[in-house]
């Protein structure tokens, strides 16, 4: 099945420990909270060449066994702002120890490896909205899986996911 290309990359890197390294966003959308890693396609790229090339200027780590687990589009206001290739990354836990966090490395922000039970807290507001409903199913979902995320202004409404 051939997908439609999306204009970004959204790439989440797990450790067999079940930490994820994120990114405290250092800039707009979502400036001081916690997402994964990537960035816009450039022209002619695929969407996991992106995601390779997005993972290494961001946190300077060359990982090819990327996986797809499919898109995630948003809307506001009724209208479609487009939508993000999502994929992931598993590494082992002597892998995520030599990459000690936190740090910075880049202009982007601030990377640290967050356990996905401390993502995933009720009370935990500084995981970008939509992702830490999207982290329920993303290390299982497929590359056909979609998620569906419709805000009213900067509300998150929904966040619905088919695999």
């Amino acid at each position: 099945m051939t997908k439609e290309r999306q204009k970004y990359t959204l790439g989440f890197i797990r450790s067999e420990t079940n930490h994820i390294l994120f990114l405290n966003r250092q800039k707009a959308p979502w400036m001081g909270r916690w997402n994964g890693v990537g960035g816009k396609l450039d022209p002619e790229e695929s969407p996991y060449d992106c995601i390779v090339r997005e993972t290494f200027e961001e946190t300077g780590l060359m990982l090819p066994q990327y996986e797809d687990r499919g898109v995630m589009r948003w809307y506001r206001d009724g209208n479609d702002l487009g939508g993000v290739h999502i994929f992931t990354a598993d590494i082992t836990k002597a892998e995520m120890e030599k990459y000690t966090t936190p740090r910075v490395h880049c202009h982007e922000g601030i990377l640290d490896w967050k356990h996905l039970d401390w993502l995933l807290h009720e009370e935990n507001t500084g995981v970008v909205d939509n992702v830490k409903i999207m982290l329920e199913n993303l290390f299982s979902a497929g590359p056909n899986s979609v998620w569906i995320s419709k805000y009213e202004g900067k509300k998150l409404i929904s966040c619905n996911y088919t695999a």
